[in-house]
């Protein structure tokens, strides 16, 4: 079954290289012919390329941008770097992660998820948005809803990480002690 998995989600990859998107699909649910699928296919090729995510016990669906990931890791690490990979993925509206279960937690899996979010779209904006974030320069942290920014930012990066923080359902404040210059 493995093998199987493995052997779809290459030549889903493939084809997303040569043709430059997946095979489109039909999806009855909404005028999305395939971008859905183009979504999914796009996660799990990264998934797959990275070695840190054990991406054949994570399920992804695709539905209207919105992705759910299920299914069972062994730590908040691998968990984390899973629903950064779906949150940097373009044209993805929201990840749910409510059905990823981790073995071995070192924090409550809700600020986690916080973490992983925002991180993720802090790459997604970088990549795909006006103006980038230095993902690098600046640390993010959650304890119990709270999240911290620390780090070395331009101003506008500095405010544009608070803003994208914010964002993020669960979040009930942001401290920013980012250093600007």
């Amino acid at each position: 079954m493995k093998i199987y998995q493995k052997s779809t989600a290459l030549i889903l990859s493939l084809a997303v290289l040569f043709c430059g998107s997946a095979p489109v699909f039909a999806d009855s649910t909404s005028n999305n012919l395939g971008s859905d699928s183009v979504i999914t296919t796009k996660i799990k090729t990264k998934m797959m390329a990275d070695p840190s995510i054990s991406s054949l016990n994570i399920n992804v669906q695709t539905n209207n941008g919105r992705v759910a990931l299920a299914g069972t890791v062994p730590t908040d690490n691998e968990a984390t770097a899973a629903i950064i990979t779906a949150e940097s993925t373009a044209n993805v509206k929201s990840v749910d992660a409510s059905k990823l279960v981790v073995q071995q937690s070192s924090q409550p899996f809700a600020d986690t998820v916080i973490t992983a979010k925002i991180k993720g779209l802090y790459l997604r904006d970088k990549v795909f948005g006006d103006k980038p974030i230095s993902v690098v320069g600046i640390s993010v942290e959650t304890k119990d809803g709270v999240v911290s920014l620390t780090g070395k930012a331009t101003s506008t990066e500095a405010k544009s990480a608070v803003r994208l923080a914010k964002t993020i359902d669960g979040v009930k404040k942001v401290n920013s002690t980012i250093v600007v210059g």
